[in-house]
């Protein structure tokens, strides 16, 4: 009776240990970095949600999905606004009629996406009387906004910090709604246009830009892969395929930012496919669009979600993780239990750092446990983030096989919390 007894114990640990233990590859990573490879051609333009390039991306996907053996699709279909500059800004110092200097957009200057203006003012760096004039921010955008709105200013010139000199070689998607342009200028610009103020009186600035503004439609793409056990409860991984598209003098790749991120929950899938989903809960496959136009396509799916929210046990989102020093896992208040006897290797647990900032946040304000994981330097900075620079060249599949891993083995503690709880 005792033998029996010890052999029915071993079968038993012997089945948890199957079931819990992650899945291996001898290559994995390489099939992540193909895909980004692919993603951030210059064929996808960028994949700027609601364009046909985005478009395309999705149906690589699709099809890349259907070579694996992946045949039951769900496309979520919602509106976006896709804004096309028409030409390239001006951004001009004059004196009088005379033209002093024009600077160069995406190098000098940036606009901070508040629409089309055509705008001449004088150049003023304080007073009450700032109408017909423009004033030069070197400091705190918000606080000096409301000043400069307040004292009839025809716009804000702001001088970005020097730890975010980036900005001026990035793309802005999201609409800043306001009443009056604002324009990101760079560190020489702003010494620039000082050194003209102490030499001309009556500075001022000629400001231009006009963007077509165009009604389209995005798609996110989902698929389940059903729990062996047939269980209710739902895991959703998430990872969004849009980037920042084009601009007047070429396109985004978006390697990192987040053609990284959909290669590693492709070659998650395709391990689980291969292998069978033996753990206790079915695994929903999202990649979600329109995140960098804020995160439109997680919020229309717990919006209208595809199976019971309430079955949603918990999202695991995965973004940019191809470049920095190092693995973070980011996770909200609702997660706290399941990271508590958490002990994985390479990996930095962080709470609420940059929550709001992609696709779990949709999930957070559900009030469902997240995760995110996300590559970093230790200031939590991206190389190359929404700038051209952005290539997949720059991502070792090291990074990638890393993320791979760091997936299981969360999936394999949280298997195993999900099993005591029932």
């Amino acid at each position: 009776m005792k033998r029996l007894k010890l052999l029915k114990f071993v079968s038993i640990l012997v089945f948890i240990l199957i079931l819990f233990s992650p899945l291996e590859s001898s290559v994995r990573g390489d099939y992540a970095l193909q895909i980004v490879r692919e993603l951030s051609d210059k064929k996808y333009a960028g994949r700027e949600a609601g364009t046909l390039d985005n478009l395309r991306a999705i149906y690589f996907l699709k099809d890349d999905l259907r070579n694996i053996g992946l045949n039951k699709f769900i496309y979520q279909r919602f509106p976006v606004d896709v804004f096309v500059l028409k030409d390239t800004p001006e951004f001009i110092l004059k004196e009088g009629n005379n033209k002093l200097k024009s600077y160069m957009y995406g190098k000098d200057f940036r606009d901070k996406f508040s629409g089309s203006w055509e705008k001449e003012g004088y150049i003023k760096k304080e007073g009450e009387r700032l109408k017909d004039s423009f004033l030069l921010i070197d400091g705190d955008l918000s606080k000096n906004f409301i000043y400069a709105k307040m004292w009839g200013a025809e716009g804000v010139i702001m001088k970005v910090p020097k730890n975010g000199a980036e900005m001026i070689l990035q793309k802005s998607v999201i609409p800043y709604k306001v009443s009056i342009p604002t324009i990101y200028i760079s560190s020489d610009t702003y010494t620039d246009i000082a050194s003209y103020m102490d030499k001309f009186k009556n500075l001022r600035a000629y400001y231009r830009i006009e963007y077509d503004k165009n009604s389209s439609y995005a798609k996110n793409l989902i698929f389940l892969i059903p729990s062996k056990s047939k269980e209710k409860e739902t895991l959703v991984v998430s990872a969004h395929v849009d980037h920042l598209g084009k601009d007047i003098d070429g396109y985004f790749p978006g390697a990192n930012d987040n053609a990284s991120g959909v290669g590693v929950l492709i070659e998650i899938a395709k391990e689980i496919w291969e292998r069978g989903n033996n753990y206790p809960f079915n695994i929903l496959f999202l990649i979600t669009n329109g995140e960098e136009k804020g995160l439109l396509g997680a919020e229309f799916f717990v919006g209208s979600p595809v199976v019971p929210i309430e079955d949603i046990f918990l999202n695991i989102n995965i973004d940019c993780v191809g470049r920095g020093e190092k693995l973070f896992v980011s996770y909200n208040t609702y997660a706290e239990d399941m990271i508590k006897n958490m002990n994985i290797k390479n990996v930095s647990f962080v709470k609420d750092v940059f929550l709001d900032d992609s696709d779990q946040y949709a999930f957070h304000l559900k009030e469902i446990p997240t995760f995110f994981m996300m590559r970093a330097n230790k200031d939590y900075s991206m190389p190359d983030l929404h700038q051209k620079t952005d290539t997949w060249d720059k991502i070792p599949k090291e990074n990638l096989s890393e993320s791979v891993q760091v997936f299981f083995d969360i999936l394999q503690n949280v298997s195993s919390f999900n099993y005591v709880l029932k």
